[in-house]
């Protein structure tokens, strides 16, 4: 099982090496990866259909198919089981994976019409962290995705439970918020390479939403992405989110005044303050906390 929290960072330049960062204890087994990986399905998304992820990574001569299986994730929060397996091609081999991820024959005519769908080319700077009893691997992801002609940035730093306690992932992001603006990642690079290349509609603008943690903070995230993608519409909902949160963040309430004029730019001003991320954090808290009652 695969557990992380995903951190999209503001600005490429922000963090240039994990060592900038503010750790609460040395690091370990630090490297420089370039990494490509191409996704796979069928024509009809056979595997999206089955809420399945496949790729391959190239790393120098080394390939590794991955296959990412259906998960929760919330806020930020990823959890997935995820298979392994190194491979001598470039194109996936279904077979070495547990054969009961399949119904019978499903494996078999999944293989044959598997083809590239789109790539994610990115430098990867990994390290080890050992803290409160726990493990934790950094990767520091700077590249793009590509689906055709088309190409969309990838900054990101993911923090992955390699042992221990999830809790620590979350004191850990604050601990990283608390130094620097981050903010929590919603959508895996799998899932923005799916809408990039057109075989995955954009996720639709939230406009209704629960009186509870969770749903506030996916229309948050979700609405987010999209005005930065571009769609106004997403200005007013998020607006509303917004100025509910504004209750327990005062601080906000400045730059919200000038939000209905200008949503972007007073967005952008919004995500340069650390308490920004901050504040997705405790909404994250809060649902986790929920649902462990």
């Amino acid at each position: 099982m695969e557990i992380e929290i995903k951190l999209l960072l503001n600005d490429p330049k922000q963090i240039s090496e994990l060592a900038q960062c503010r750790w609460p204890g040395a690091l370990s087994v630090i490297t420089r990866s370039d990494l490509g990986n191409c996704y796979f399905d069928t024509p009809d998304l056979a595997l999206r259909r089955l809420d399945m992820g496949l790729r391959i990574r190239r790393s120098g001569e080394q390939r590794e198919q991955t296959l990412k299986t259906r998960g929760r994730v919330v806020g930020g929060l990823h959890a997935r089981p995820e298979y392994n397996v190194p491979i001598g091609s470039d194109h996936p081999d279904l077979s070495q994976f547990p054969e009961t991820l399949w119904t019978p024959g499903q494996c078999q005519g999944i293989q044959q019409q598997l083809f590239a769908q789109f790539q994610t080319d990115f430098m990867r700077e990994s390290a080890r962290l050992r803290w409160q009893g726990s493990e934790v691997e950094l990767a520091l992801d700077k590249g793009q995705i590509h689906a055709g002609a088309l190409s969309d940035p990838i900054n990101e730093l993911e923090l992955e439970l390699v042992q221990g306690d999830p809790a620590v992932l979350l004191d850990l992001t604050e601990q990283l918020m608390t130094a620097q603006p981050l903010r929590l990642g919603l959508d895996s690079k799998a899932a923005r390479g799916y809408r990039l290349a057109g075989l995955q509609p954009e996720a639709e603008i939230v406009t209704q939403w629960a009186d509870e943690p969770g749903a506030l903070l996916h229309a948050w995230q979700r609405n987010e992405a999209r005005l930065m993608a571009g769609e106004l519409a997403a200005a007013e909902p998020l607006g509303r989110v917004l100025q509910a949160q504004s209750e327990q963040a005062p601080w906000m309430r400045a730059l919200l005044s000038e939000f209905d004029l200008r949503p972007r730019q007073a967005l952008t001003q919004l995500q340069a303050d650390r308490r920004y991320g901050l504040a997705q954090l405790t909404l994250l808290r809060q649902l986790l906390s929920s649902d462990s009652e």
